[in-house]
């Protein structure tokens, strides 16, 4: 084995085979990341048993091979070298030389034999899509995944494609977050899969900066994310998903339309006093014209004023305020509606005017008055 190629781009493939590197391993092989050179290319695979991440930069092959390096200890020895090439030359007792201007390492490196393979894609179904609109569905929702492992399917983001469309939901029993966007190369048929939230953390991580196309495809055990020159694999989780749908309240009594930035700023300030209460309780009446923000806590008071239109009824309710901060930072355009039925029925986000791109559902605090 031995090869060279540029410093530059080997950084940057091992930053991102490092996403799927495991931290907490009992198996140290798999603290490592796998180097295999052929055909004039540098391939990098790192997993952890739950996902994979391969990719893949141009090198001068004199002689093919492979070996697995520790993952921290090469990022660290090739960030801190100097020239612009890197040379490697693999010596016997899986040791392998790395020589770059006048700096010389020698490293101990693992066999490949005990490596888990990287998962064959098995093309059942497939479409693509823009990464950005991908990138910003997933952070859209990514933050209601259940934390707690009680029900494992919530600990999932569901993603149904429906025609040329892409739906992702999130679910942990306080709050639900739905993002819709649309496909370039539709799906073939209705189909839904559940992916671990942890994955989606990671694959979110591997599109920041990325913002060319990624061809989805998976099978009933496996999903692939294709961005270039990396692919990323998950498992999918098994079980049967709360129905969603069922969740969401057909009717309302109070509908409101509202800025989402004076929302957003008022909620947040209200929270500096919800956080030093006993359940970061933050209260909204609902009146006509306005909407009063207040948030009690033995240190002091809060109280907020900011206009919207109300075309239904008055309503007082409470919400944790964390969870409707969340649903507000992840939105993009300003002009919301917040649909509301009692005080003790779930709050409901949508955007202002009838589009159904992002539903955000999150469930009240009963308080006092009402107990």
């Amino acid at each position: 084995m031995k090869f060279s190629c540029s410093r530059d781009q080997l950084i940057n493939a091992l930053s991102i085979a490092q996403k799927g590197v495991s931290n907490r391993s009992t198996m140290p092989i798999l603290e490592g990341i796998m180097f295999q050179v052929y055909n004039n290319q540098l391939v990098l695979t790192a997993t952890d048993l739950e996902i994979g991440v391969q990719t893949s930069i141009p090198a001068n092959v004199d002689t093919d091979g492979e070996i697995i390096l520790s993952s921290n200890l090469i990022l660290e020895v090739i960030r801190k070298l100097s020239g612009d090439e890197v040379f490697f030359d693999k010596e016997e007792g899986n040791q392998i030389k790395i020589d770059c201007l006048l700096s010389n390492f020698k490293i101990k490196g693992y066999p490949t034999d005990e490596f888990p393979e990287f998962p064959e894609i098995i093309e059942e179904h497939s479409f693509s899509m823009e990464a950005p609109v991908l990138r910003e569905m997933i952070r859209g929702t990514l933050f209601s995944v259940a934390v707690s492992e009680n029900i494992p399917v919530l600990t999932g983001l569901k993603m149904e494609i429906d025609k040329e469309m892409l739906r992702l939901i999130a679910l942990d029993g306080y709050r639900l977050s739905l993002r819709q966007g649309a496909l370039k190369t539709p799906g073939d048929g209705e189909l839904s899969v559940i992916i671990p939230g942890k994955s989606m953390n990671e694959l979110l991580k591997l599109l920041s900066g990325y913002n060319d196309e990624v061809v989805v495809k998976f099978s009933k055990t496996q999903i692939f994310f294709e961005m270039g020159e990396t692919q990323f694999t998950s498992r999918l989780l098994e079980g049967e998903f709360i129905n969603y749908r069922n969740i969401i309240p057909k009717e309302q009594t109070t509908r409101v339309k509202v800025s989402r930035r004076l929302l957003l700023a008022s909620s947040e300030r209200a929270a500096l006093l919800a956080r030093e209460g006993k359940n970061n309780l933050i209260k909204m009446d609902y009146n006509a014209d306005q909407l009063i923000i207040t948030s009690n806590a033995e240190i002091g008071d809060v109280f907020e004023v900011i206009p919207i239109e109300n075309s239904g009824e008055a309503i007082r309710i409470a919400f944790n305020s964390k969870f409707f901060i969340d649903a507000l930072k992840v939105i993009e355009q300003d002009d919301i509606e917040i649909c509301l039925t009692t005080s003790v029925g779930p709050a409901v986000i949508v955007p202002e005017g009838g589009s159904d791109a992002f539903i955000y559902l999150i469930l009240p605090v009963r308080i006092a008055e009402e107990a």
